[in-house]
């Protein structure tokens, strides 16, 4: 690679270390729209990334209120495209990368795996996922710290955000929220190519010329627009680093067959698929408790989100236990 320093490394970079060596060219833009960066793949030397990545688990060390901010490319080693990769059979992503016809069937990644123990151990306070795929909830990272800015697959209170679509007001206030609360951004495997919601590492980089923050991390096999305004900037999978990131900070995680199982207190559930939950008929918060019967054959309701009001019923379980609800007759007008 062949350009300036900051570029290559981020502002904290240190004057021994090498350019990133080209390992993929793709002589064509990364994005048809937003950007002219080309999708060219590129990785760090094995001495440089090790000293990033030494440097960045100093940075989550020092950090009060770490957030990351994650795009397609955190879920590649999962078999789940990304739009940025072109030619995917030529991409590094494709070594040893399983084949997944159904992004719902699709396992979480040791990078999934790895943010769940860093929120675990203290060092992740919140996440922003541009992806659909729920595999932040399969590898046991809470909801209650997630943002799933664009929608998901498996929540059909939370749609997913046509691609010149409009964002959920609520989930939107929590990310300027965060925006402004995180003191290090972490934007793994993401293009940052224009998306509103890329604002948040716009403003990281403000805030840290500002004394306010540690800044903006960077990792991405590609360039992206913001590379000269990341404090560090690594060129690497996003497997790779978080599994030696887990290592610096001696944090364990568990292997690609695990499946989470929520832990549920022993007096939430009062039978099989039947819970008592902390929640108001509408959905809320609530001191007073409510029964939530999940049993096959039983009617939900859906109290948030676009599809608010419609009426599903539980139609059985897939083979990871998670329901499976079938809604007719929406009340949504694109569905009437």
């Amino acid at each position: 690679m062949d350009e300036e320093p900051v570029k290559m490394h981020g502002e904290l970079y240190r004057g021994h270390w090498q350019p990133p060596k080209c390992v993929t060219e793709f002589d064509v833009n990364a994005r048809l729209t937003f950007t002219s960066i080309k999708a060219h793949e590129y990785y760090d030397r094995e001495d440089v990334l090790n000293e990033k990545v030494e440097l960045l688990a100093e940075l989550i060390r020092g950090s009060n209120n770490c957030m990351a901010y994650t795009g397609a490319g955190i879920s590649t080693a999962a078999g789940i495209d990304d739009y940025a990769t072109k030619s995917k059979e030529k991409s590094v992503t494709a070594e040893a990368r399983p084949s997944v016809r159904d992004w719902k069937q699709a396992r979480p990644t040791k990078a999934h795996h790895v943010m769940t123990s860093l929120h675990r151990s203290g060092h992740l306070k919140h996440w922003i996922q541009q992806n659909h795929d729920s595999l932040p909830q399969k590898a046991g990272y809470p909801q209650h710290a997630l943002n799933e800015i664009h929608g998901s697959l498996h929540d059909p209170a939370n749609s997913v955000v046509p691609y010149e679509g409009q964002l959920r007001d609520d989930l939107y206030a929590w990310l300027q929220k965060w925006e402004i609360e995180n003191d290090l951004c972490l934007a793994l495997g993401t293009s940052l190519s224009g998306f509103n919601a890329d604002r948040v590492v716009e403003t990281a980089f403000q805030r840290c010329q500002q004394g306010l923050s540690a800044g903006l991390v960077i990792v991405n096999l590609q360039q992206t627009p913001y590379d000269e305004h990341s404090s560090l900037r690594i060129f690497s999978k996003i497997d790779t680093v978080m599994e030696l990131l887990a290592v610096k900070l001696g944090l364990s995680f568990p292997g690609q067959d695990y499946v989470h199982v929520p832990e549920v207190a022993p007096d939430a559930k009062l039978q099989q698929d039947v819970f008592l939950v902390p929640f108001d008929e509408f959905g809320d918060p609530s001191q007073e408790k409510t029964v939530w019967d999940l049993r096959q054959g039983k009617a939900v309701k859906l109290t948030g989100g676009p599809y608010a009001g419609d009426i599903g019923r539980i139609v059985g379980k897939n083979e990871d236990g998670h329901y499976r609800i079938r809604f007719e007759d929406s009340l949504h007008p694109t569905f009437k």
